[in-house]
């Protein structure tokens, strides 16, 4: 299992989405940043989105904690509260 900085996490995740909203390719996007308004992410691609995070940091974020995330520092925060 690799380890990621909180850095690289977070370019990675970013890269995850401008992989889902291709027209987000030169957006500056940060913690702060909610993904499902700053972004224009739907409900469906949301889900794929964590689901693809998960995967890619091997964790798994159950189920109830994903409504608690609006942003991205906040999907950042959950990673690596369940990281194995």
């Amino acid at each position: 299992m690799a380890t990621y900085t909180r850095d690289e996490m977070r370019e990675k995740t970013i890269k995850l989405i401008h992989d889902f909203i291709p027209e987000l390719q030169n957006a500056e996007l940060d913690e702060s940043s909610t993904i499902n308004t700053d972004t224009n992410i739907d409900s469906l691609s949301l889900i794929m989105l964590i689901t693809k995070v998960e995967s890619t940091f091997d964790v798994r974020i159950p189920r109830k904690e994903w409504n608690k995330i609006n942003t991205l520092g906040e999907l950042l925060d959950k990673v690596e509260q369940y990281r194995k």
